[in-house]
């Protein structure tokens, strides 16, 4: 069986968990790194036990012979590079933000649109099995219609990480709300589909040496086509464990994080029945821990290696992480003019 010759661009932190996931894949081959670091990439290599070959340089990668490339550099550098790979051929995994500009980001819907090749958005908790039962339970109409959820990112990213040297800066990562609840937009209209309007609010509030350039909070509420309504809290740095919160609330049934109530369930508005639900398994709720069953990144990785090899539907195609980014981008402009937002103005 032949196997997906795939290239990583980029073998940082998360560059380096896809390439485990593409080296323990026995359909997909983890051929050509490229990373501009050799300690990155020998600590792949380490990791991988993988004989795959080394480059420098971007163009060597596109004149290889991979059939696909996995883009997990800085964000600033995701527009370009995907660009790149559509005109060279190659099927698309791109981390998340899809790019820092709403330019850039149409560049490169416009130039996968064109090549006609796959194309993967990197927001992994659409896997999350707690969200999979979640959109199961919606689809076979036990929930009913949808008209209200919420979706949380509070993560604790201390303020003196070397991280900081690029994540806090615009021109490198861009926004830090579509870099961080680029996840919570995504999973919100996963569930209650497109965004028509969004209002937000945000602020820099954390201490660190080396400040943050765009945001380390924000609180967003949304309007959907259908009417829904959604909300999303942001914060980078909360003292506080790691955070994604996930309430969906619909007519006949509700789901908060691992709980679940639906309208049959008799007496479950009565005091001292509060717990009269279905409760599945606390490991669900992400904790951002690589490797675990609630942050799952090897299940997306797989999806992507299905779509290659035996054509499977794409979960969150090119036109859907457009139009997650659309939203990102209408909610800090929302916080930036004080108003509304309709999403179409990002276009």
């Amino acid at each position: 069986m032949k196997k997906i010759k795939m290239g990583l661009a980029g073998a940082g932190w998360i560059g380096r968990e896809h390439g485990r996931n593409i080296a323990r894949h026995p359909r997909a081959e983890l051929t050509l790194v490229c990373d501009s670091e050799a300690g990155n990439v020998a600590k792949l290599r380490q990791e991988t036990g993988a004989s795959f070959r080394e480059c420098r340089t971007m163009n060597e990668l596109w004149a290889s012979d991979i059939d696909a490339v996995v883009i997990a550099t800085p964000n600033a550098l995701h527009a370009e590079m995907c660009v790149e790979a559509a005109r060279a051929g190659k099927a698309i995994y791109c981390e998340k933000p899809m790019a820092i500009t709403p330019q850039d980001c149409r560049r490169v819907r416009e130039a996968v649109d064109k090549a006609q090749v796959p194309y993967l958005i990197g927001y992994h908790r659409r896997m999350n099995p707690l969200y999979q039962h979640a959109r199961a339970l919606l689809d076979q109409g036990s929930l009913g219609t949808p008209f209200m959820v919420e979706s949380d990112y509070l993560h604790h990213v201390p303020g003196e990480l070397d991280i900081w040297s690029w994540l806090g800066k615009e021109q490198i990562a861009g926004s830090l709300f579509h870099a961080g609840s680029g996840h919570n937009v995504d999973l919100i209209r996963y569930f209650c589909g497109e965004i028509k309007e969004v209002t937000c609010m945000k602020g820099i509030f954390m201490p660190r040496p080396q400040q943050v350039e765009t945001e380390d909070t924000a609180v967003a509420l949304f309007r959907f086509e259908s009417g829904a309504i959604g909300k999303v809290q942001f914060c980078i740095g909360p003292i506080a464990p790691f955070q994604f919160n996930f309430k969906l609330y619909g007519t006949q049934g509700t789901v908060l994080n691992n709980r679940v109530w639906l309208n049959t369930m008799p007496r479950f508005a009565e005091a001292g029945h509060e717990r009269d639900c279905i409760e599945l398994p606390a490991a669900w709720i992400p904790d951002n821990v690589q490797g675990g069953v609630s942050e799952p990144w090897d299940k997306l990785m797989d999806h992507f290696i299905a779509m290659l090899a035996d054509g499977r539907a794409c979960i969150n195609d090119v036109g859907s992480a457009y139009r997650t980014s659309l939203a990102c981008f209408a909610a800090v402009e929302s916080a930036r003019r004080g108003t509304t937002i309709a999403v179409r103005e990002m276009e």
